[in-house]
């Protein structure tokens, strides 16, 4: 009795699985570099203008709206339109950041009278949001394609929107009075905590070293002359601690968010620019903080 073969479908899959290289994960140096390589543009750029720190951040907010696609529950990438979205809100909350008057009205009207937005604040980001979502949203049903995992899309285009927005946080941080020295220290800490992180080892452990080290790198940064005496040695040490924290945790989610992936966007672009971007609120949070410092 002869032996019944596979079905041809089953031999495709098995010849596929033998033939397929094994997936590696992305180096964890490149996307550090790159978010360094960004850090130290932000730090240059705020002693010379606000302008070119926002420049930056659109820089940030642009790889963050073409970073991967999601992937459905098998793992295959769904290409849905998100671009337009993440645009969206990324130009709507750093003009609105550049320019917060526009949220209040013309001069002359009773909200213009009556409301006041200071400069420096993160109110740009739920409008910047909200027009991201209404984007996205219309991006869906141009689609016609038959809006394959509709709902994953649209949360992902709704999600990649807000990240992108909280990128704003540099801007209000360097036009705080002491935006270059906040910024500086944000920039220092994020730096010093990925080059630490890139280590190998046991990620908790080298989590907490990263910390720590971006900590003592801006209590020791507080004590240089020329600049940086406003702030004592212990909001050096907790400032580090604090950005730190945003800097990895964007390495992580970047690049979990592109596992699998095999495009520069998704293997350095996205998890460097979301570093940069997930670190931004809590840059935005010295700042205020250095206020009463």
């Amino acid at each position: 009795m002869s032996r019944r073969s596979p079905e041809p479908e089953q031999q495709d899959r098995r010849t596929a699985t033998r033939r397929s290289p094994a997936r590696r994960a992305p180096a964890r140096w490149s996307p550090a570099v790159w978010s360094i390589v960004l850090l130290a543009v932000i730090a240059a750029a705020v002693r010379a203008d606000p302008l070119l720190v926002a420049a930056t951040v659109l820089l940030v907010q642009g790889q963050i709206a073409f970073g991967p696609h999601p992937a459905d529950a098998r793992g295959r990438t769904v290409r849905a339109p998100k671009v337009a979205a993440v645009v969206t809100a990324s130009v709507v909350a750093t003009v609105l950041t550049l320019w917060p008057r526009a949220l209040i009205g013309a001069d002359g009207t009773s909200a213009g009278d009556i409301a006041e937005v200071v400069p420096g604040s993160l109110v740009a980001i739920l409008p910047a949001t909200a027009a991201g979502v209404v984007v996205a949203l219309l991006s869906q049903m141009l689609r016609r394609d038959g809006r394959r995992e509709l709902v994953l899309t649209t949360a992902h285009a709704a999600t990649a929107s807000l990240l992108a927005t909280l990128a704003v946080g540099w801007i209000t941080a360097a036009r705080t009075p002491l935006g270059t020295e906040v910024v500086t220290l944000g920039a220092v800490g994020s730096g010093v905590a990925l080059l630490v992180w890139c280590l190998p080892g046991d990620r908790y452990l080298i989590a907490s070293i990263a910390m720590f080290g971006s900590g003592l790198a801006c209590a020791i940064t507080t004590q240089l002359q020329g600049g940086f005496v406003t702030f004592t040695w212990v909001f050096g040490l907790a400032a580090g601690v604090t950005v730190a924290t945003g800097a990895i945790l964007g390495q992580v989610v970047g690049r979990a968010w592109g596992e699998g992936r095999r495009h520069a966007a998704s293997g350095w672009g996205f998890p460097g620019a979301l570093s940069v971007a997930l670190a931004a609120p809590l840059v935005h949070l010295l700042g205020q903080l250095g206020l009463g410092a």
